[in-house]
């Protein structure tokens, strides 16, 4: 094969991966039944560790009322420091010590991996980090 041919080729190969790619239609959203164990949270708790520590995220700093204004007023998400599932049993938790307070991203990404849960501390670092990266 000739190099014109061969760029050609890679050419055609390009074009129809990137035009199944795009153009994908699949199907989505069949129902099924899932079994699971579900965690009973306090929402007693939750409130007072939004009392305890804010609505700003412990991590990043975000705020949702800041951002989104009355639609994000009073919200942020509410972290285990130790998940409920690594115990065997209730336990009585402490929302000034056991509970933090963060946003869905930062959320997210302590929980992203499920053997290696990050502490508010490791998140941070990551964050700090990475934040000379971004340009505001």
């Amino acid at each position: 094969m000739s190099g014109l041919e061969i760029y050609e080729t890679q050419c055609k190969n390009d074009i129809e991966f990137e035009n199944s790619s795009i153009f994908t239609v699949a199907r989505e959203g069949k129902r099924k039944i899932v079994y699971t164990t579900q965690y009973e949270r306090n929402p007693t708790l939750r409130k007072r560790a939004i009392q305890i520590h804010g609505t700003s995220c412990m991590s990043c700093g975000f705020n949702f009322f800041e951002f989104y204004g009355q639609r994000g007023k009073n919200y942020i998400e509410v972290h285990h420091v130790i998940p409920l599932s690594e115990f065997k049993k209730e336990i009585l938790v402490n929302p000034a010590t056991d509970m933090i307070v963060v946003c869905a991203n930062c959320h997210r990404m302590i929980h992203r991996e499920k053997n290696n849960i990050l502490t508010l501390e490791e998140l941070k670092k990551i964050i700090s980090e990475n934040e000379k990266n971004f340009i505001l």
